[in-house]
C-alpha cells in the first residue's frame, strides 16, 4: 500500500509538471514576440485559447502565475485575458482572469508580487466563503495603456486605471482611478497628478 501511495503521489507531480509545460509551451508559440520566463506558471482550459489575448513583445517574469479560466462553476460570466503590446507583468505577478475580463493596454507594466483578481466570492453569513458563487456584478479590471502598477498591489474586481496612471506601491485598488493622476494607499486614494512633461513643451514651443 506504502509503495502504491508513494507511486500515485510521483506520479501526479509529474503529471502535473508535464501539464504546466505544455500549456506555456502552447502560449510561447501563439506568442512568439513574448519573452516569457522559464518559472512562469500559465494554467488555462486547453480549448480555450481564445480567452487570451496577447500583443506584441509582452514580457512576463520569473514566478509569474497566470490563470485564465474561461468557464467556471461559480459564475456565468467568462473569463478573458487580454495584454497589449510591450506589457510587462514582473516577477511574482499573480494574475486570476475568471468570473470576468483583465485588460492590460499598451506598454502598462505590473510590479513584483502583485495580485489581479477579475472576480471576489460572495460573502454571506452562515455558508462557506470559498464555496459561495462569485459576485458578478462587480468583475473584471481594465487598465489603460502606458501605466504603472508598482510592487505588492492589490487590484481588485471593479478596478478601472486610466491611461498614464501610477499606483504606488503596495496600495489597494477597489475602483476608479482617473488618466494621468498617481495614487496610493490602502484604500488607494488620489496623491497628485502625472507632472507634465516641461522639457518637451519646451522643445516643442523652440522648434
Amino acid at each position: 500500500m506504502g509503495i502504491l501511495l508513494h507511486g500515485k503521489i510521483i506520479w501526479r507531480r509529474w503529471r502535473n509538471r508535464i501539464v504546466s509545460r505544455i500549456l506555456a509551451h502552447r502560449i510561447q508559440y501563439h506568442h512568439p514576440s513574448m519573452l516569457c520566463h522559464d518559472t512562469a506558471i500559465w494554467d488555462y482550459g486547453y480549448t480555450d485559447l481564445d480567452a487570451i489575448q496577447i500583443g506584441k513583445h509582452v514580457s512576463v517574469g520569473p514566478y509569474a502565475e497566470i490563470r485564465v479560466y474561461k468557464r467556471s462553476p461559480r459564475s456565468s460570466v467568462e473569463g478573458r485575458l487580454v495584454l497589449g503590446d510591450r506589457v510587462l507583468l514582473a516577477a511574482g505577478v499573480n494574475i486570476i482572469a475568471a468570473g470576468g475580463t483583465i485588460r492590460l493596454g499598451e506598454a502598462s507594466g505590473i510590479g513584483q508580487h502583485s495580485v489581479v483578481v477579475a472576480a471576489n466570492h460572495q460573502v454571506t453569513l452562515g455558508r462557506e466563503y470559498l464555496f459561495t458563487a462569485w459576485n458578478e456584478v462587480r468583475t473584471g479590471v481594465e487598465i489603460g495603456d502606458n501605466v504603472w502598477v508598482a510592487a505588492n498591489c492589490v487590484l481588485l474586481p471593479g478596478t478601472r486605471i486610466g491611461s498614464n496612471a501610477v499606483i504606488g506601491a503596495g496600495s489597494v485598488v477597489t475602483g476608479e482611478v482617473p488618466a494621468n493622476e498617481i495614487w496610493a494607499g490602502v484604500p488607494a486614494r488620489k496623491i497628485k497628478n502625472v507632472p507634465a512633461d516641461r522639457s518637451a513643451g519646451a522643445r516643442t514651443l523652440s522648434e
